[in-house]
């Protein structure tokens, strides 16, 4: 009896403590790009909106200002990058217009690195090495894409690869797929398949914060199969956390990455 007790016991310990794992990842603030509009014309602009937020869209305070983005611009459907402009205080449009027809990618990267608690408070940019009585250090990388048609679907952009740390790559273009369908995505960590969940949810399902309509995890492939249950915009995410590689540095570190885009 006290070996099925001691088996049990550590079973809910090691649940617990992936739970708690989830759960603190989870709940920090995630950056993704998102389109006023993900079905475009030749004629209409590309208008985008980067976010570092907890709820899916966005809050008004949640939308990023320039300062905090180290990267965003957008590749054509055959691979060709796009510069984007600010437009007003938080917008951005391409500098040029999307002439090709097919599917597009926003691609972000916020500034990233390190952040550190010490006793005296919170220090962004700053490890172990650079500051005295350090409670907690977090190395953090996040990076976004956001999948958008001109005119109609097509090229093979979406499915390529682009090198971040965590990535998320569609197996198939959300353009042509509709509600009911499902889509199959390969999540890769350090260019691996990766082991993790990823949470999907569409606008208009929840206005509180971190809440997803949908939770499926990763195979020994990194791959999910995420059923569109619902017509609209969609936000997927993905993260990885382990421990930073010298912990003289810093304590953990951390990856997420997003995808966004439309289903009909």
């Amino acid at each position: 009896m006290r070996i099925i007790n001691g088996k049990i016991f550590r079973i809910l310990f090691v649940t617990v403590l992936i739970s708690t794992a989830c759960v603190t990842a989870l709940y920090a603030h995630d950056t993704w790009v998102t389109l006023h509009n993900y079905l475009l014309n030749a004629s209409t602009p590309a208008v985008l909106t980067v976010a570092n937020a907890h709820h899916f869209p966005a809050l008004a305070d949640e939308v990023m200002t320039p300062d905090r983005i180290e990267k965003l611009l957008i590749l054509a459907p055959d691979g060709k990058e796009l510069p984007v402009a600010l437009n007003g205080e938080k917008q951005y449009q391409p500098k040029t217009p999307l002439k090709a027809q097919g599917t597009y990618v926003a691609v972000v990267s916020p500034k990233n690195g390190f952040f550190s608690k010490t006793t005296d408070g919170y220090q962004q940019g700053k490890n172990k090495k650079d500051l005295q009585n350090v409670v907690a250090c977090r190395y953090s990388e996040k990076n976004g894409k956001a999948l958008f048609v001109v005119a109609q679907p097509g090229g093979d952009i979406f499915s390529r690869p682009l090198g971040h740390k965590l990535e998320i790559i569609p197996m198939k273009d959300p353009g042509l797929l509709k509600e009911g369908d499902e889509l199959p995505v390969k999540v890769l960590v350090e260019g691996q398949p990766a082991r993790t969940y990823v949470f999907g949810t569409y606008e208009g399902f929840s206005g509180n914060s971190n809440t997803y309509a949908y939770t499926t995890s990763t195979d020994k492939e990194g791959v999910a199969k995420i059923k569109l249950i619902k017509a609209g915009n969609w936000l997927l995410l993905a993260k990885v956390e382990k421990p930073y590689p010298d912990a003289a540095v810093c304590d953990k570190l951390s990856y997420s990455a997003t995808l966004t885009f439309q289903v009909r």
